[in-house]
């Protein structure tokens, strides 16, 4: 185990309601949109679906992003090399209008949740 240094990457995480029968749909989204971010630069994406989301007494996953009943929660980690070539990513996409060819969100934007962070430790089993 070792805390990171300078070189640790930029993370956005991003908490999406989407509908169990939307699941299909959803794997496609993900899938055209992480070729894009890819195109501009993104390491990698994890995406996550999930299988045990507890309810909590004060908040939890489904109250954070008012989950409806029928909805399940997914979770993605998108791995930048730097805030500064996210923002600059961004940007261009903006100016590119990258995601006009991709397919509609089959989730309700306005209830995500995204956030970007910086490493501060990592460990893996991985050598």
């Amino acid at each position: 185990m070792k805390p990171y240094g300078e070189k640790s990457m930029y993370i956005v995480v991003m908490t999406i309601p989407v509908p169990h029968v939307q699941k299909d749909a959803y794997r496609q989204w993900t899938e055209k949109s992480a070729k894009i971010l890819q195109d501009y630069g993104c390491l990698r994406i994890e995406e996550v679906w999930g299988d045990w989301i507890p309810e909590g007494k004060l908040t939890d996953f489904n109250k954070a992003v008012q989950a409806k009943s029928g909805e399940n929660i997914a979770i993605q980690w998108q791995y930048w090399p730097s805030k500064k070539v996210l923002l600059e990513a961004e940007e261009q996409m903006k100016k590119d209008d990258a995601f006009s060819t991709n397919i509609e969100p089959p989730f309700e934007g306005n209830r995500l949740i995204a956030g970007g962070f910086t490493t501060f430790f990592s460990m893996s089993s991985e050598q």
